[in-house]
């Protein structure tokens, strides 16, 4: 009773998806590139306000938000490393770390125009999710029973 190699992907996936908003948000934040794309997607500035400017001015909750992206990339890191040892506890964290792309995904698609951004977080999260659900729902049963 283990994940495919597909299902092992697509939860890698979500996993380096938040790894790589960590690296845009903390590290490259202030590098014109990448804060002139992403407010473009996400919210253009006030028309008096420049994009540096206004990148200058959202640092601190871009760093905070690339936090939550590490920690949640670190969740299912753990819980591919629980898989052999621990699969209830595996299946748990990598089923929270997909809610958690699940979740932002459709938040990201709500509040700003950066669609294929959300769709890469979202769905595959959400594949994955469908695909661990059943293993981790077997695992509950087969412990409840003596």
């Amino acid at each position: 009773m283990s994940l495919n190699r597909i299902t092992k992907a697509i939860v890698l996936f979500v996993i380096v998806d938040f790894l790589l908003f960590f690296i845009l948000e903390v590290i490259f934040w202030m590098q014109p590139f990448v804060h002139n794309l992403l407010l473009d997607w996400f919210n253009n500035p006030p028309a008096n306000l420049s994009y540096e400017m206004h990148a200058l001015v959202l640092k601190k909750l871009f760093i905070n938000q690339g936090f939550y992206n590490l920690f949640f990339a670190i969740g299912g890191i753990f819980g591919f490393y629980q898989l052999n040892k621990n699969p209830a506890i595996a299946y748990a964290l990598l089923l929270f770390v997909c809610f958690a792309g699940i979740g932002a995904g459709l938040v990201l698609a709500i509040t700003s125009n950066a669609y294929l951004l959300a769709f890469l977080q979202a769905v595959p999260a959400t594949i994955a999710f469908y695909k661990i659900y059943p293993f981790y729902k077997e695992i509950v049963e087969q412990q409840k029973t003596p």
